[in-house]
């Protein structure tokens, strides 16, 4: 159909129009944005907070010491000027942890030109940028006395906590060693956070947390057996776990105390015998645990574990059935000197010439594998995988150790057969373990610490 002209002159003039209006739209967003201010919101923070872990031993009831820990912090920072505002400022302890309330506490500001002034006094009669707080077992007080022109940032410093060892929140300790050490005799040891009131905060309001307190277990104390090995077992076997709890003076698990095993009695003679994991250190709940590898010979194999001031345990097991393999190889028998024996006479037969080695061989030189050290812990089994080929000797594995006076032994655990198979360095002919694939997960267990050279991958 044919539009008349005046037709097309009118959607014309429309279509204009509404582009003219659109663009006026457009434009007039933008100025709104360009004109309109920032809304950002900026709040002032706790930049470190005044936190530590305390030992039961430093508790203020005896048998505690009552030695305070000191605390680094709190720190609070203004994003902006003046956020911290007038009045005062409450550090207050958690339950079952005090204040030191002796020396000196010291609150300081910086800027010290243009920042927040405080004052030791409420009514602030000396105002100033670094002053005493107010110390009481449960709160530490300071005063604002000027909000600040420039951004402030005010950090006290000095700071003494302890442990009260009187709160309700503490289970009944149990200073014996007795059957309940472990899992069923835990402390549920209190933990709290230093928490903050104040006037106004612009961004950390009254409760805030300033710093975090836990307690946790003191100094190995006692030590004892909790998991026996079997009291008789085939001779080259393995047996364990051998299980120990070491607690602090009040009877709770020593948690992360320092665990030292040995074998300290053999029978006469006997060979093979090794432990897995010679050091280590306590669980959650003050347990560490070992495996013995019982010696060829029958007779008593006497495991030792000691702890610090906690002295040490001992258990043993029985191997029967032997005498098994031995680990150590026979002596190779010395002829016992004699008659020389008489050189024959005669015409020498004459030695040939010897055939020169080429001196153009087109034989290529190997190319070296690259190769990477794996650092190894010291008196300790470390876990590693092998990246050397299927198939490969177990003696090429031990001498890559380095030095090789280090090592002990190595074991790997069949997860098929559910078997243990170990190698050890001072009888390599009676082990059972005598190759390693690619990939294979195994411990090498050292006296001290060291490296052991592998490929490349």
């Amino acid at each position: 159909m044919r539009v008349p002209g005046h037709q097309r002159e009118s959607y014309t003039w429309t279509r204009t129009a509404a582009l003219a209006g659109l663009a006026v739209l457009v434009m007039a967003l933008a100025m709104a944005l360009v004109l309109t201010p920032s809304t950002e919101v900026r709040a002032a923070s706790v930049t470190t907070l005044a936190s530590a872990t305390l030992s039961a031993d430093t508790q203020a009831v005896a048998p505690g010491s009552g030695v305070y820990t000191s605390l680094t912090g709190p720190v609070i920072a203004e994003a902006a000027a003046a956020e911290v505002g007038l009045g005062t400022i409450i550090l207050t302890a958690p339950p079952d942890f005090e204040f030191r309330t002796t020396g000196t506490v010291t609150v300081s500001v910086s800027p010290t030109t243009n920042g927040t002034k405080i004052d030791t006094d409420a009514g602030c009669g000396s105002a100033d940028d670094s002053e005493p707080a107010n110390l009481a077992a449960t709160t530490i007080t300071i005063t604002v006395c000027t909000v600040s022109s420039t951004a402030s940032t005010i950090t006290w410093s000095g700071i003494g906590v302890r442990p009260t060892g009187t709160g309700a929140t503490l289970p009944p300790f149990d200073p014996d060693a007795d059957s309940t050490c472990g899992p069923g005799n835990s402390k549920a040891f209190p933990t709290g956070d230093i928490t903050v009131s104040t006037s106004t905060i612009s961004g950390i309001p009254s409760g805030t947390a300033l710093g975090h307190l836990a307690e946790t277990s003191g100094a190995p104390h006692t030590i004892q057996v909790t998991t026996h090995l079997a009291a008789s077992s085939t001779v080259n076997t393995i047996e364990g776990p051998l299980t120990v709890c070491v607690e602090d003076q009040f009877g709770s698990g020593a948690v992360g105390a320092p665990v030292s095993w040995s074998i300290s009695s053999v029978p006469a003679g006997a060979t093979c015998q090794a432990l897995i994991a010679p050091d280590g250190t306590t669980d959650g709940t003050g347990q560490a645990s070992t495996w013995l590898r019982l010696g060829h010979l029958d007779g008593s194999y006497q495991v030792r574990a000691s702890s610090g001031a906690a002295g040490s345990a001992t258990d043993s097991a029985q191997a029967t059935g032997g005498p098994g393999a031995s680990c150590v190889a026979p002596a190779t028998s010395t002829p016992t000197p004699g008659t020389p024996t008489a050189t024959p006479t005669g015409t020498p037969t004459p030695t040939g010439s010897p055939t020169p080695t080429p001196t153009n061989s087109l034989t290529p030189t190997p190319t070296t594998t690259a190769m990477e050290s794996v650092a190894l812990a010291g008196g300790t089994c470390n876990p590693v995988a092998s990246t050397y080929p299927d198939a490969t000797a177990i003696a090429t594995i031990a001498g890559a150790v380095a030095p090789s006076s280090i090592l002990t032994s190595i074991w790997w655990f069949d997860a098929f057969a559910l078997t243990w198979h170990g190698y050890s360095a001072q009888a390599p002919q009676a082990s059972n373990l005598n190759q390693v694939d690619r990939l294979d997960a195994f411990s090498i267990c050292v006296s001290s610490a060291g490296a052991w050279s592998r490929p490349k991958i």
